[in-house]
């Protein structure tokens, strides 16, 4: 397990999509949630900004041996079929990987999309950060 205290002494990280319209902060957990990262996404997901969520998401969890992610989505301005994608396969790679993945804080047009498609049927939803990582830290 040295890697999920590796990831908690890494500190906060900061990507921007290459236009500007999405930006994600990724942070290690408090230490009573160690062995989770947070996810914080600001702005849009469409077509162009989805593949950098994707791939900030993984590499921020790498370190991590089971990954246990919050995508913190309170910021999303706009999500589409994209955005859905980019959920999906972040959704897949970490529980191939046996860890879990949940939202919290989803804005309406994320909880409609989680809703209609059935996502929330196998992503979690929460409504609060602090609430989501009480049901994936580590026991």
């Amino acid at each position: 397990m040295g890697g999920e205290a590796e990831m908690t002494q890494m500190a906060a990280s900061l990507e921007e999509a290459p236009d500007g319209r999405l930006r994600i902060t990724t942070e290690p957990a408090a230490s009573d949630a160690a062995g989770c990262v947070v996810v914080r996404v600001h702005g849009e997901i469409d077509a162009f900004t989805a593949g950098t969520l994707r791939e900030q998401t993984i590499s921020a969890s790498a370190p991590l041996i089971r990954p246990r992610i919050v995508l913190d989505l309170d910021q999303v301005t706009f999500c589409d079929s994209s955005g859905l994608n980019a959920l999906i396969a972040i959704w897949k790679i970490v529980r191939s990987r046996r860890g879990e993945l949940m939202v919290a804080r989803p804005p309406e047009v994320c909880r409609r999309i989680l809703a209609r498609t059935g996502l929330d049927q196998h992503i979690g939803v929460s409504p609060t950060v602090r609430h989501a990582l009480q049901r994936i830290a580590p026991k």
